[in-house]
């Protein structure tokens, strides 16, 4: 009798394919996101980085479903299974906060400044958790705590407009968090924080998917960030995926021409003192009308005629046997010691 099958490898917790967010305004239609797949395992962290305006928080809201009404979605969005762009509101708001979460880059724009903290807090662990209001209490001041929220009992009493901007930034997070989703979609979760409190949320963060096997997707623009945080990393530019694999994989061995340039101009501790700092020349391509080809080619000092031909033709790296995939037509080969020394190891 032959051995038995190896099992099926586990379907991912979230998936999105082929997803296309158009937003029509009075100049034309923004392909905010064309035409993106991603996927996040579960207790996986997948990074997204780019530029701003690459299409990076407009992908996260398009997965949440937090897009005003004329914004047109395409593809497929599943969320263990469930299809979420077809899926009821009413259905829809019973995953948000209990099994999906997010943090958004503006605290201002996501707390409720007329509802004091405790409410925002513990509201939604009464509603998903079932626990009781003076545990509610408990675990909010536990999580302002562990966010970095001073004087966590008296701060339960304060409107968000009594906080500063770091501050409610924390608090934010600590909504996020509450419920212990499975899946935490972080858009620049640390943007408004000094660098200490920075590092005590993203260990926060890590030890919460170690602890109860959490999915992150964390959106960034510092690639620090996500290479010493992330198990993939997915490279976005002009509204598509140009890069994604393994992190290790992807900066450690950059294929992508946007990749590379992207990490050289990458700020290093290593480099010497008042080194110049490499920059990307020109800027990300209409979102209304972008090239037919690579929608970097105009960009890059190796593009030619291939590079113009309409779609992305996606290749593996043939490399190292780790997930590694690109869609360029003349890739790059410098390794990873040339490019600024960004690390896929540190925290």
């Amino acid at each position: 009798m032959t051995a038995a099958l190896a099992a099926e490898p586990a379907a991912p917790l979230l998936e999105v394919e082929h997803l296309h967010t158009y937003i029509p305004t009075v100049g034309g239609v923004v392909k905010a996101v064309d035409d993106v797949s991603v996927a996040v395992g579960r207790g996986e962290a997948l990074g997204i980085v780019g530029e701003s305006g690459s299409g990076k928080s407009v992908l996260a809201r398009s997965i949440m479903g937090l897009l005003p009404p004329k914004v047109v979605r395409s593809g497929s969005v599943q969320f263990d299974g469930r299809e979420l762009l077809t899926l009821p509101t009413a259905q829809r708001e019973e995953l948000w906060g209990r099994r999906i979460s997010m943090i958004f880059q503006d605290p201002s724009r996501s707390l409720n400044p007329v509802v004091k903290v405790e409410r925002q807090l513990t509201e939604g662990m009464r509603k998903h958790l079932g626990v009781s209001r003076s545990e509610a209490r408990t675990r909010a001041v536990r999580l302002l705590n562990e966010v970095g929220v001073p004087d966590p009992e008296r701060r339960l009493g304060n409107y968000p407009g009594q906080m500063s901007g770091g501050m409610r930034q924390r608090v934010m997070i600590a909504v996020a968090l509450s419920c212990e989703p499975d899946l935490l979609i972080a858009d620049e979760p640390t943007t408004a924080l000094d660098v200490t409190i920075q590092r005590q949320i993203l260990d926060l963060l890590e030890r919460l998917r170690q602890t109860h096997g959490m999915s992150l997707l964390l959106i960034s623009h510092d690639l620090g960030v996500v290479a010493g945080r992330t198990d993939r990393v997915a490279v976005m530019y002009a509204g598509q995926v140009v890069e994604a694999g393994a992190t290790k994989a992807v900066f450690g061995s950059p294929r992508h021409r946007y990749t590379e340039r992207l990490l050289q101009a990458t700020p290093s501790l290593t480099a010497a003192r008042h080194s110049r700092l490499e920059v990307i020349a020109g800027g990300l391509p209409s979102a209304m009308d972008p090239p037919e080809g690579c929608r970097f080619a105009p960009r890059c000092t190796q593009a030619d005629g291939e590079c113009t031909q309409p779609g992305q033709r996606w290749r593996d790296t043939g490399s190292s046997g780790a997930e590694h995939r690109h869609a360029c037509e003349h890739p790059a080969s410098t390794p990873a010691p040339a490019l600024r020394g960004v690390s896929t190891d540190g925290r």
